[in-house]
């Protein structure tokens, strides 16, 4: 078995690395594999990908019908994994489909969540907010941030950083995502009230986390959304407040502000497009 999960995991990075070994393991569970030493490989293909079709959720049966790929041959079975790969992505797109209709209806929009962040007062709320909103970020960016009094030469490349520079705040951000492909990210923040949380939560200190444990270590990534939860306006969460920010990219027809979110945030306008865009509800039309 570890032999077999080894092979899968081997030259990621740590964060996909740990998500494909927790794929490859509920991949043996599904198939009911207790016995340490038998690998996925020696169960036949039908079978494997029966298990990974039974999956109600779509989006985990994608992700150990990935694991699956890796360890059957594609090219002696490529119709067996291009049926199974068409059967998951329209299983997917049905419910992604009803979602948007449901969020077209519910979401807060742009001028919404624009206006919640501006009336807000309590300073951990409004920068975790502003950041989400305006540097389009995920969690991880912002819960992972210590803030400086002043600028250094060096800063701690397994953190990001809200920086105190002159009026403005520097953010830098050595940790999201994806940024083993697009390298270190960095805003400048020139927003008074922004300016001013940030001084208040510094206090006299030189360094301080903007968020930490009781015991005031830093947050593990597993519990990160904990800790978010009831810190963003208007109790959204970072997926509902990038659909909001696209839905108005899209409604201005800003191809600018498009490129400015696919940048800030480490993401492909192709994945913005398909993952975020609660307009797209039907396939474009063949007709001219």
């Amino acid at each position: 078995m570890e032999k077999e999960k080894q092979i899968i995991i081997n030259g990621l990075g740590e964060s996909t690395a740990k998500s494909y070994a927790g794929s490859y393991m509920r991949l043996r569970r599904l198939l009911n594999l207790t016995d340490k030493r038998k690998p996925i490989h020696n169960t036949p293909l039908n079978e494997v990908l029966g298990a990974v079709l039974a999956v109600e959720n779509p989006s985990t049966s994608y992700s150990v019908f990935v694991i699956t790929k890796k360890l059957f041959d594609y090219e002696r079975n490529k119709k067996q994994f291009d049926d199974a790969d068409m059967l998951i992505k329209e299983r997917k797109r049905t419910i992604q489909v009803e979602k948007n209709i449901n969020l077209k209806q519910t979401l807060p929009t742009y001028l919404n969540i624009e206006s919640a962040i501006k009336k807000e007062t309590d300073p951990v709320t409004y920068i975790t907010s502003y950041i989400m909103f305006y540097c389009n970020t995920r969690n991880m960016d912002i819960a992972l941030a210590d803030l400086h009094a002043s600028k250094k030469s060096d800063y701690d490349k397994d953190r990001n950083h809200l920086v105190i520079d002159g009026k403005n705040v520097l953010f830098i951000r050595n940790v999201y995502k994806t940024s083993k492909k697009y390298g270190v990210k960095e805003n400048i923040i020139q927003n008074k009230k922004f300016y001013q949380f940030v001084k208040e939560l510094l206090g006299n200190d030189d360094i301080v986390k903007l968020y930490s444990r009781k015991d005031g270590t830093n947050l593990n990534k597993s519990s990160i959304a904990s800790y978010l939860r009831h810190k963003v306006v208007l109790n959204l969460n970072e997926g509902l407040i990038i659909k909001a920010v696209i839905q108005y990219a899209n409604e201005k027809g800003s191809y600018d502000m498009l490129r400015t979110i696919s940048q800030n945030r480490g993401t492909g306008v192709n994945i913005l497009l398909s993952e975020y865009d609660v307009s797209n509800i039907k396939p474009p039309t063949l007709i001219i």
